[in-house]
C-alpha cells in the first residue's frame, strides 16, 4: 500500500515538471511579440500590424498589466 502512495506522488511530481515545462515553451513562443498600443480585440490591431500588407503578420491583443495590448508577431 504504501508503495502505490509513493508511485502516485512521484507520478504527480513527473507531470507537473512536464507540465511546468511546456508552460514555460509557450510564454518563450509570445516574446516575438512587437507591442503596438492599447486594443479591446483582435481587429483594433490589424491595422497598427499591418496584417493585409507585406510581410504578413499576425495581430493578437494580449493581456498586459491590467490593460490588454496589441502583440505583432
Amino acid at each position: 500500500m504504501m508503495s502505490s502512495k509513493l508511485h502516485f506522488v512521484v507520478l504527480l511530481i513527473i507531470i507537473s515538471l512536464i507540465l511546468n515545462i511546456q508552460s514555460a515553451r509557450v510564454m518563450d513562443d509570445l516574446s516575438d511579440c512587437e507591442f503596438k498600443g492599447p486594443c479591446q480585440k483582435r481587429k483594433d490591431c490589424y491595422e497598427r500590424c499591418g496584417v493585409d500588407k507585406p510581410p504578413f503578420k499576425t495581430a493578437l491583443c494580449e493581456p498586459y498589466g491590467s490593460s490588454r495590448v496589441c502583440c505583432c508577431i
